[in-house]
């Protein structure tokens, strides 16, 4: 007898009955559905089922919404696997045409892994959670599951439980409240105001984005930079305040933000929303708003190979136009030694040499050598045509040599990545930024180019630029470009310059964690920021603020009046020495031809 009864409580103990499906409020469910329909139509109804669903109720739900609302239907449960897994995006889906439905028992199931993932980039869609009639109504059971909603970032959301209809808003707390089914709107409207709610994001500096300055009256730090200010402004403008998370960390002006940690810190979600614009941000570290601008990134390169002074004599006429000139003089004196009249007494090399004298003078728009007495018709009109050529041709020189005295003249400069190798010129890059400069650049290039990349911190980058170290050039967006190089405005000598050798044109927009809520109405204020100019007020009126903070320093490298020393007449010194070399050759040769003639 005691043997049975053991053999029984044994039975009684190993059997595990299944677990019963939960029973949901499906005529709430159909009402809710109904009267979102009267209001405005939909085409599909995405259905998340969780793993207790009456399987029954579901496909009574499916055939009515079928038959009776027209629409169609899509069923995401457990079962799929994750790599067939796709976004319901990739259905023709969107925020405005479609009503998710979540079936679930608690806010723990493995069915809200499948909703965040389906319905990425579709978070303003409208959101149906139904709980079982037998699940806990209690105030903490519901926050549970509206702390779960406000972390996958749905805000559109209506919570279905026995014959209770509640939502939320996340302004400036997670807080729910119960709903009226005849109430209009019946989901949540979208709020311009949120009611105090805290953005907490680190500031570092990133000028010309982001820096921070001392107030010389009170010593209080400041924050400054177009980026700060478009983020401040949509705050104010939406009720939220800003919490600067590093208010004690001390920064120097050399000092760098480091965007790497900060992607890091939205990837790992510790950080909503950085005020500090970046590049594009990979679709698996988190999403970006609507850019603050697009700007072609290429190379800020010393400028170089200036032309020493003494060559600018050379610099008004090419090669071609001096080689031009050199035979018009031969050819003029040819001319002039068969027309020119007044030299019957002379002889061939008096004559040759003459000639040769006033070709030169008439190219120069000089006076002639020779005097001419009652000359001919052709020669008068020869001479006046010769007259006209010298005058347009000096008068074009003087002009050239003029524009060249007042500026320094420069040669070839870095305007491609092949001028970057020929010249051997050094890049200094962050280290993280390396492998995407050499993503952007031809792949016979890589090999020449990796040799050249010099990779630092972003402090030990920003300290080289702003110390106008020559040895490097420098990654830079066209919006950097343009506030550093105010600093070299009233500059006679130009350090700088932004190149032709550029790695694409990257969207500058506020890095933040996927389907951010701030993410529409801070586009939204960015186009507006843009339409009305207050981008580049601010852009101007930061320059200022960053230059008495000491970030940056206006040039003034004037090289003012300098006379006219023996190097800069070293061309003219030469053609003396040159001449002086001719008319000793020549001498000598006449005094050997003398001294020949006399021994016969």
């Amino acid at each position: 007898m005691c043997t049975m009864l053991i053999l029984v409580v044994l039975l009684c103990t190993s059997f595990r009955p299944e677990p019963v499906a939960s029973v949901h409020n499906m005529s709430l469910v159909k009402s809710v559905l109904d009267v979102i329909s009267s209001r405005e139509h939909w085409k599909h109804t995405p259905i998340f089922l969780g793993h207790r669903t009456k399987r029954n109720d579901i496909n009574s739900l499916i055939i009515w919404l079928h038959r009776t609302m027209e629409v169609t239907s899509h069923i995401v449960d457990t079962s799929i696997a994750e790599h067939k897994h796709k976004p319901l995006g990739q259905y023709n889906m969107n925020a405005d045409n479609a009503v998710a439905l979540v079936f679930c028992h608690t806010s723990q199931e493995l069915i809200w892994y499948h909703l965040n993932r389906s319905l990425r980039r579709m978070r303003p869609v409208r959101l149906i959670v139904a709980l079982p009639n037998e699940r806990s109504g209690s105030y903490k059971a519901l926050e549970a599951l509206f702390q779960k909603l406000w972390l996958y970032q749905f805000l559109n959301v209506l919570v279905l439980h026995n014959n209770q209809i509640y939502s939320y808003t996340p302004y400036p707390a997670v807080r729910f409240y119960k709903v009226n089914i005849y109430s209009y709107p019946l989901f949540p409207p979208a709020t311009r105001d949120f009611q105090g709610y805290v953005v907490s994001t680190p500031a570092e500096n990133d000028v010309p984005r982001v820096f921070l300055i001392r107030d010389q009256r009170t010593g209080q730090r400041l924050i400054r930079g177009y980026g700060y200010r478009t983020f401040l402004e949509f705050l104010h403008r939406h009720n939220a305040t800003l919490q600067v998370t590093n208010p004690n960390q001390d920064l120097g002006p050399t000092s760098n933000v480091n965007m790497s940690r900060i992607i890091q810190l939205i990837m790992d979600g510790n950080l909503e929303i950085s005020l500090h614009p970046y590049v594009d941000v990979p679709e698996d570290m988190g999403d970006y708003s609507y850019p603050l601008v697009v700007a072609r990134n290429c190379l800020i390169v010393p400028v170089r190979n200036e032309i020493p002074r003494h060559m600018y004599l050379l610099l008004p006429l090419n090669r071609w136009s001096w080689l031009l000139l050199l035979g018009g003089v031969f050819y003029i004196s040819g001319v002039l030694y068969f027309i020119n009249p007044g030299h019957d007494h002379s002889s061939w090399h008096e004559r040759v040499g003459f000639n040769f004298l006033d070709g030169l003078s008439r190219i120069l728009f000089i006076c002639s050598p020779t005097i001419v007495h009652r000359p001919s018709l052709r020669y008068f009109i020869v001479s006046l045509q010769l007259t006209v050529l010298g005058f347009v041709l000096t008068s074009y020189y003087n002009i050239q040599l003029d524009s060249f005295l007042t500026a320094l003249v420069v040669g070839k400069q870095v305007e491609s990545m092949e001028d970057l190798i020929d010249q051997q010129q050094q890049v200094l890059v962050k280290h993280y930024e390396a492998s995407t400069f050499l993503r952007h650049v031809e792949p016979h290039l890589i090999n020449g180019l990796s040799r050249l990349l010099v990779g630092v911190n972003a402090s030990e980058q920003v300290s080289a630029l702003l110390g106008f170290n020559r040895s490097y050039a420098y990654p830079f967006t066209l919006e950097r470009w343009e506030f550093f190089s105010l600093q070299q405005q009233y500059a006679f000598k130009p350090i700088f310059r932004f190149s032709s050798a550029c790695l694409g044109s990257p969207i500058i927009g506020y890095p933040m964690r996927s389907d951010c809520h701030l993410k529409a109405s801070l586009s939204m204020f960015i186009m507006r920021i843009q339409a009305t100019g207050l981008l580049q007020h601010w852009f101007v009126s930061d320059f200022n603020d960053a230059m008495r903070a000491g970030y940056v320093r206006l040039l003034d490298n004037v090289l003012g009046f300098q006379a006219l020393d023996v190097d800069t007449l070293r061309l003219g010194w030469f053609v003396l020495g040159g001449g002086w070399l001719l008319s000793l050759l020549g001498f000598a040769f006449e005094h050997l031809r003398l001294n020949t003639g006399r021994s016969f």
